[in-house]
This record gives C-alpha cells, structure tokens and sequence, in this order.
C-alpha cells in the first residue's frame, strides 16, 4: 500500500504557515473583484477554457529535446541523464503557465492539477520496476527565484505536491511518497539567458538531506535541461538516485512533434 503524500522533514516551502492563509485570502478577493478570463483565447469567466486545455495534447517524453541533459557514452550515443516527461509543450502551454506564476490562481491550480494527475499516469509506464520497486519516492521541485516564494506564486511546489497524491494513489509502487523542498532558493532569472547562459546562474544548493529513497524532480518549464542538470548535479554529489523528472511543458522545436 501506498502512503497518502507527506511533507519531509526538511523545511517546507519558505512561505511561513502564519502568512498562508493572509495570501489565500487576498487570493479569494484578487478573484472575486477581477472575472478570471482564459489566457489562451480570452474566453471571461474560465481560468482556462476548455478549447484551450484540449489544445495541450497529450503528456510526452521530452528528454531528448533537452541539450543540457545530453551525455555521450563511450560508444558514441547521446543519451539523456534521465526521462524526462511534459504534459505539452511550451507553445501550446506558455500562456496558461504564464498567467499562473503571475500571482496565486486556485482555479488554475486545480485545472492544471488535474491534468497533472494524467501526466503521472502517462510517465509511470517508463519509469517501470525503478518506480515500482522503490520502497519511498522524494517528489522534489526545482529551486525558484525567494521573491516565487514569497508571493506565493511558486507553483512548481504546487506541482510536486500534486504529483506526489498521484503517484500516493497508485495500486502499485512505493510504500511512502512525500514531496519536500530540497533545493535553496536561487537568485537569478532564466528568462532571457541565452542557451550556453543558462548554466551561469547561482548554483543549486541543498538546505537539507535525505536517507535513501528515489528522487523525481519536477519543474514547470523545461527549455534546455540547464535547471535540471543542475538540480542533478547537486544530488550526484550526495549519491542520491535520480528517477526522472516532470514538468509542466517543454520548449519543443518546431517540427518536431506531429
């Protein structure tokens, strides 16, 4: 049996208890005095209408996409670090992902969550025995910018949370699922940084760690790989077992995908 989702025993999101509520409340009151309207196609009324969620198309793997996360072994194939699964990809999703970060939406957590419940169902067929025969999974989220934390608005957080209720929920699999804030806060902004720049941002830093289990990372966009290698890099050095990682799109090149 699989336990419901804890919190670890690290520290929790950097968003004290005490103010939670305060920044629940304001978002109650952001929603009540300005109509939600669908950032895809303007539609009042909807977080995200349903034309526009339908338009996200299925979840898929995406590591390939990823050049950072690209690693040449010795008989000259390029392989990625990890599998690395999206719900779509980041043309399709931008505008929804944009609108989500851009203050607390309860709304959006809700239909974005639940198709991240699909996208969980979707990559655990990959993951395959790794994830079925781990005794405990680490759900942990991508480090984001303090001010993320603060606003509220650091949704890879709400993903991971979501993520570790799926797979919690899932007849098979590991005896205890917890999703917990392993990575420091990190000062700088990807947006804007040239692919060869993305890897010139502070590094990822552990606040804490953990005993045993398997880790499955999750971000919210994947563009490069840059976050995720680095998220990788911090944990190799501890010999902890990377599983994979999840996001909520990925910058897929045109053509690509059909």
């Amino acid at each position: 049996m699989t336990s419901a989702p804890q919190r670890g025993s690290s520290p929790s999101r950097s968003l004290s208890e005490p103010t939670r509520p305060i920044l629940g409340k304001l978002s109650e009151v952001v929603e009540t005095f300005f109509p939600a309207q669908c950032p895809g196609c303007g539609q009042w009324d909807t977080a995200a209408c349903d034309a526009c969620l339908e338009a996200m198309g299925e979840p898929m793997e995406v590591a390939h996409f990823l050049p950072h996360l690209s690693r040449i072994t010795p008989d000259g194939d390029d392989i990625p670090l990890f599998p690395v699964w999206a719900l779509s990809s980041y043309e399709e999703m931008g505008a929804v992902i944009r609108a989500w970060k851009a203050r607390p939406n309860s709304m959006l957590d809700k239909l974005v969550g639940d198709r991240v419940d699909q996208l969980v169902r979707k990559a655990a067929g990959s993951f395959g025995e790794a994830l079925d025969d781990a005794t405990t999974i680490h759900v942990v989220p991508a480090p984001s910018r303090p001010a993320r934390y603060r606003a509220d608005t650091y949704v890879t957080g709400t993903i991971a949370d979501r993520v570790a209720g799926a797979l919690a929920t899932r007849s098979s699999g590991p005896d205890l699922v917890t999703s917990i804030d392993l990575f420091a806060p990190r000062k700088g902004r990807q947006r804007g940084r040239s692919r060869r720049d993305r890897h010139k941002r502070a590094p990822v830093r552990l606040r804490a760690d953990l005993d045993g289990g398997q880790i499955l990372l999750v971000d919210d966009v994947a563009t490069t790989g840059a976050t995720l290698d680095d998220c990788w890099q911090a944990l190799h050095q501890r010999k902890h077992s990377i599983l994979g990682a999840l996001c909520i799109a990925a910058v897929i090149p045109r053509g690509t995908v059909p």
